[in-house]
């Protein structure tokens, strides 16, 4: 047995880890975790475990602690993992891998993980892949909510009777009202997309995570080649709506999209999500995935949105893991002390890791309460 780490520099052998695995997404690549490294201070690493003719593999991304505020590193430079935009997660040569090979690969990459001084590991896992088994004992992992998916094996006539009555008069109305949805192979309106896609997230009052730099859009389309694919409505020869939809071993995924705000009424992203359904049924794909919806409230109209599709729906989950529990509530202390100190407040009790939660500045009312307590 071996475990061998890999870098977005060995893009060849990180492909050929992949290749050995039948089922695993964009998400996966090096050229997507390239990306990432270069929009945030993190370095990726692929973690390949291989015994026998059974292989396991996760893609992780390492950041440093010390920029952290608060925190006090001492002479050990501690370190995080987490996973990219999206569902990552490990990805295995069998369906069903023997557990004492599991056990092997967990055992392995503890030690190297806690030879990183790496402190937690916090991953989104991907719905359509089998990957609970391989983490069973390290952390835990949660189920947070439901993604939505259409089956591209079936008919085009059988996937649209999957469709919530309200959506086909909708897309009846568009293709009457003279909105096009069109495949934009060369990118000719990406910037227009981008427009849209930043006046979304505006409306929406989207995280500061979500605004992904003008150059990152431009980059995951050259990145990601012929993976890549712009659909965009146009209403008056005008970009109104779209999405970018990339493919991988038969799963296309919904990565980022948005509709303006003087279009809303027309929901054009209706028209988009049948055209893409479409031409993944004309090329031989697997699953057009819609992801979830924007909370995990069991009423979140992004969720009614994609449900408005199809049916089927598969489990969203998350893994947790702290490897070092003292080191854990030490930092989670330093932090707590220096947001009392600088009168910053948590907004997300749950958050994980926990000294990494989002923080905003304490309303006056509020910190008056607080002083007049003590």
């Amino acid at each position: 047995m071996k475990m061998q780490i890999l870098t977005t520099s060995q893009s060849i052998e990180w492909i050929k880890v992949l290749e050995n695995c039948p089922r695993y997404d964009f998400y996966h690549l090096p050229q997507y975790h390239v990306l990432a490294e270069d929009e945030g201070n993190a370095k990726a690493f692929l973690f390949h475990f291989r015994e026998d003719e059974y292989t396991i593999a996760v893609p992780l991304l390492i950041r440093p602690l010390n920029e952290l505020p608060g925190i006090r590193i001492g002479t050990t430079e501690w370190r995080d993992a987490t996973s990219i935009y999206g569902y990552a997660g490990p990805v295995t040569s069998h369906n069903d891998i023997p557990e004492p090979v599991i056990q092997n690969f967990q055992a392995s990459l503890r030690s190297l993980l806690e030879n990183m001084g790496v402190v937690t590991v916090f991953t989104r896992l991907h719905p359509l892949l089998p990957q609970l088994a391989t983490l069973a004992g390290l952390g835990e992992c949660t189920t947070l909510s439901r993604t939505v998916s259409i089956d591209l094996s079936l008919p085009p006539e059988a996937q649209r009777a999957g469709f919530r009555s309200s959506v086909k008069s909708g897309l009846n109305k568009l293709r009457r009202s003279g909105v096009t949805c069109i495949l934009d192979t060369a990118c000719l309106h990406l910037d227009a997309f981008i427009d849209v896609y930043y006046e979304t997230m505006r409306r929406v009052d989207a995280p500061a995570s979500y605004f992904f730099t003008r150059a990152y859009f431009y980059k995951l389309a050259a990145t990601l080649g012929e993976r890549f694919h712009l659909f965009v409505c146009l209403h008056d020869g005008k970009v109104v709506s779209g999405g970018i939809f990339i493919e991988c071993r038969g799963i296309v995924q919904y990565h980022l999209g948005g509709t303006l705000d003087s279009a809303l009424e027309l929901a054009p992203m209706k028209l988009v999500m049948d055209e893409v359904r479409l031409w993944g049924t004309d090329k031989g794909f697997g699953f057009l995935h819609l992801g979830g919806g924007a909370t995990t409230r069991a009423n979140d109209p992004l969720m009614y949105f994609k449900l408005g599709f199809s049916k089927q729906t598969h489990d969203f989950s998350v893994w947790r893991w702290v490897l070092n529990a003292g080191t854990y509530e030490s930092l989670c202390a330093d932090v707590s002390s220096w947001n009392e100190k600088n009168q910053r407040a948590v907004t997300s009790k749950g958050f994980f890791p926990q000294y990494r939660a989002p923080t905003e500045p304490v309303a006056e009312g509020s910190l008056v309460a607080a002083q007049c307590a003590h």
